[in-house]
């Protein structure tokens, strides 16, 4: 009996544009029903469900009943990490079409969920920040939160004491597949992205992992985290 890991099961549920759109929707960190996945991917509600069961039964999604309802969500943090290093491989053609042509899609580069945290422009900026506040300190590829850390989050309404309750680290650091550049991620970036929703600094995007920064949230990031309207326009691919 071989030992070897089954990639070919991952390969295989990834191995579809449909299945890879239903994922995306996902990356949001939220649970959908079939109906909207199936919107989401331009499928049938009876092909949603067949890919469904394959990204089950591969380990990358999970579902749950409540009511009458069956929602289906990334089965894990760490398969949505897993999910946004692979998107560093991919081509990035699209993209550099979006940006120039100044559509829609260019939001998600500014600002989106990462599964539970912030991605996009924003997300490196604001971790490239509290790198140079001294709020975090990095030590090869990983990162903890430093005292200063602790002071600036508690100013901003988040108690990384709290937080840092448990054996795993309050902070992770998660490379950004439109940046290429690393973002924060775990529980203290998870309680970032949803105080900055509490305070109306970001909007969810409908049908869309894009986060709107509002006008709350541009004068927020530049006061708290000193990142600038401009710094966050210039969208960067590389």
């Amino acid at each position: 009996m071989s030992t070897e890991p089954r990639f070919d099961i991952i390969g295989a549920a990834l191995a579809d544009p449909s299945r890879s759109r239903i994922l995306c929707e996902m990356m949001d960190g939220r649970a959908f029903t079939n109906k909207e996945l199936a919107c989401a991917a331009n499928v049938t509600a009876q092909t949603a469900s067949a890919h469904l069961k394959q990204l089950e039964a591969a380990g990358l999604t999970a579902s749950l009943r409540s009511g009458r309802n069956v929602y289906h969500r990334i089965s894990s943090a760490e398969v949505a990490s897993i999910l946004e290093t692979l998107a560093g491989l991919s081509p990035t053609d699209h993209l550099h079409r979006a940006k120039n042509r100044n559509k829609p899609e260019v939001d998600a580069l500014r600002a989106r969920s990462c599964y539970n945290h912030i991605a996009g422009r924003l997300g490196v900026l604001i971790t490239d920040q509290l790198i140079t506040k001294g709020a975090l300190l990095l030590q090869g590829d990983s990162a903890s939160v430093t005292p200063e850390g602790v002071a600036f989050f508690h100013a901003i309404d988040i108690n990384v004491l709290n937080i840092n309750n448990t054996k795993k680290p309050a902070v992770k650091l998660c490379l950004d597949w439109t940046e290429r550049r690393h973002h924060i991620s775990a529980p203290l970036a998870t309680a970032l992205m949803d105080r900055s929703l509490e305070k109306k600094w970001l909007e969810r995007c409908k049908a869309s992992r894009a986060l709107k920064i509002t006008a709350l949230g541009y004068e927020a990031f530049d006061r708290d985290f000193g990142i600038s309207h401009d710094s966050l326009e210039g969208i960067s691919l590389t």
